[in-house]
């Protein structure tokens, strides 16, 4: 049961921006992101309301309907008995920022001096020394944006400058500030240019007075984030990064929380939001060695920070970056430091084929806590070689994600227990059962259907992984339009095909290994037909840069022995490869 005073209490734009509040954007809120879209829909809105009275009402604005345009939720750091004081604006941050850039816009169009002098009391307060009142900013910003407001929306003319601005080297929050004076500008100009002075007074007239926020106040915060999250799961989603940055931002200290938002947003500059998200449900995972049975961050929120409530906030933000670091150099850019060269090239070639080209990417998870606890790079190359075995060979198996997810929890398991990263590698996680599955891992490299396992994707990464083995001392990168080919077409019917292979060998061998290449590029159905010397010279030797496809071309034929030949020859080298610990 909460104890908290919560109050909600609907104010009109006028009385919204008057001495009685001060809001303050914390830093740990998300930067200034609305779009053109958001932006022109505010306008719409406002002017649809400005336009159905008009029709109902006339001209007597008196009787004119308000419009509400939707809620804020503030938690109060300083505040009298008459509710005035300043508050942190936990969730609206987007709309009432937007709604100070549009007054400040009206401000700097208008040419009534009186209408001038009110909208910009609403941007900020005026020093009054008989009654006690220190000179402050309305709405105050996030520092990282405060300098740029301060110029450009809340000094008088500053939306007038701001057009002349080069937004080449702005951060987003900027361009997006920049991006809305442009749009709130262009709503009240004609098409000659001209600006529309009568449709910005009333405009002006109506915000002021009809159009409606509700604003919900707590003096805990705990209250406050418990609305923001009920709010927000009915309107557009935060992800998970989202609400943990504002989790743990908030409980840090106020004199270094503007260090921690900044190694935050640096490192989802440099990451984006979609690896960002991908990290974060990697730390729960590194956590807790299991599936996930509610949200990342009610996982985080619920159960980690309840086991460990010292690692909320800044150790939090800290682990985060260093896991940053870990996944930045040891998948994105493939980097060991070895006295072997060869090994540190066979390395970034192995782990960038795993991370383009297995179907999942939860394996990465068990890389960053072996690196992360044993911090030895001469390790991580076997590590990584144990750990593709095993994801390879349950894979090809048909095992199923739960079973192969449930194989990487096990290692982290195994990590967290063994004090040397030898004895991981050793660890029956690995081996245990190698013996059994490799006999399945033969017969399952020998299916007759073996092209569509895995939607393609199997047979596709163990031709790569094969062509990998053929170039060890290359630098490799694979594009991401490699694409399966038949050599013995699947639909054959030129009579090179009809005659060296009877009806039941064609559905028996057409889709096994041992029938398949790889290229790069468009498929192309009119070659696929065509006898095996023409299809070799004219089609796959002009999309080929693959040693594996490469090792066909030797040959005059492709008939039954061939097939069994090179099917043989992949299996043996398969086994090699994947069972062989």
């Amino acid at each position: 049961m909460f104890t908290e005073k919560i109050k909600a209490k609907e104010y009109y734009v006028k009385d919204l921006f008057s001495d009685k509040f001060l809001f303050e954007i914390p830093d740990y809120q998300r930067a200034y992101s609305w779009t053109r879209e958001n932006l022109n829909q505010l306008i719409d809105d406002i002017e649809d309301s400005i336009e159905n009275n008009k029709d109902q009402y006339g001209e007597k604005f008196e009787n004119y309907e308000p419009y509400f345009i939707g809620s804020i939720v503030l938690c109060s750091k300083e505040f009298k008995d008459d509710g005035s004081g300043l508050y942190d604006v936990i969730d609206g941050q987007q709309r009432l920022t937007s709604i100070i850039m549009l007054i400040a816009t009206m401000r700097d169009l208008v040419e009534n001096k009186e209408y001038k002098k009110v909208l910009s009391s609403l941007i900020y307060q005026k020093p009054n020394d008989l009654m006690g009142v220190k000179e402050s900013i309305r709405v105050k910003v996030r520092g990282k944006e405060l300098d740029f407001f301060k110029e450009y929306i809340l000094s008088e003319g500053g939306t007038a400058n701001i057009l002349e601005v080069d937004n080449s080297e702005l951060e987003d929050a900027k361009i997006n500030m920049l991006t809305a004076v442009k749009v709130f500008r262009s709503r009240f100009f004609d098409e000659n240019e001209e600006l529309l002075f009568d449709k910005l007074n009333k405009f002006i007239r109506y915000l002021l007075q009809k159009v409606i926020l509700v604003v919900i106040t707590t003096d805990s915060f705990a209250s406050a984030f418990r609305l923001f999250n009920v709010i927000n799961a009915r309107g557009l989603p935060l992800t998970n990064a989202d609400l943990l940055k504002s989790e743990n931002l908030r409980v840090i200290d106020e004199k270094v929380r503007i260090k921690y938002t900044d190694i935050w947003e640096t490192d989802e500059g440099e990451l984006g939001k979609e690896d960002m998200e991908m990290l974060i449900s990697f730390m729960r995972t590194m956590k807790l060695n299991r599936k996930a049975n509610s949200t990342v961050y009610e996982e985080f929120n619920k159960k980690i920070f309840v086991a460990e409530p010292e690692y909320r906030g800044e150790k939090f933000i800290e682990h985060l970056h260093s896991i940053k670091e870990i996944y930045i150099q040891y998948i994105l850019e493939g980097k060991i430091s070895v006295e072997n060269k060869e090994d540190e090239i066979y390395y970034k070639n192995l782990i960038t084929v795993m991370k383009d080209f297995l179907s999942f990417d939860e394996w990465i998870t068990a890389v960053i806590k072996f690196i992360e606890k044993y911090k030895e790079d001469k390790l991580v190359l076997d590590f990584v070689k144990a750990l593709e075995k095993r994801i390879v060979i349950d894979w090809v198996n048909g095992n199923s994600f739960a079973d192969r997810l449930a194989r990487i929890y096990r290692i982290l398991e195994t990590i967290d227990k063994c004090e040397k990263g030898t004895d991981v590698i050793k660890s029956d996680v690995f081996i245990g059962d190698i013996e059994r599955t490799s006999s399945y891992f033969a017969n399952s490299l020998d299916d007759i259907e073996f092209y569509s396992k895995g939607r393609m994707m199997i047979p596709k990464y163990i031709l790569i992984r094969l062509d990998m083995e053929l170039r060890k001392k290359e630098n490799l990168q694979y594009s991401n339009k490699v694409m399966l080919e038949h050599i013995l077409p699947r639909n054959a019917k030129e009579a090179y095909w009809t005659a060296n292979f009877t009806v039941e060998q064609r559905r028996n061998w057409a889709n096994k290994l041992g029938n398949l290449v790889i290229i790069t590029g468009a498929k192309n159905s009119k070659i696929n037909n065509k006898a095996f010397a023409e299809k070799i010279e004219n089609y796959i030797s002009k999309k080929s840069e693959f040693a594996i496809t490469d090792e066909i071309k030797v040959l005059k034929d492709w008939n039954m022995q061939a097939i069994k030949d090179r099917q043989e020859s992949l299996v043996e080298r398969c086994k090699e490869l994947f069972t062989k610990f």
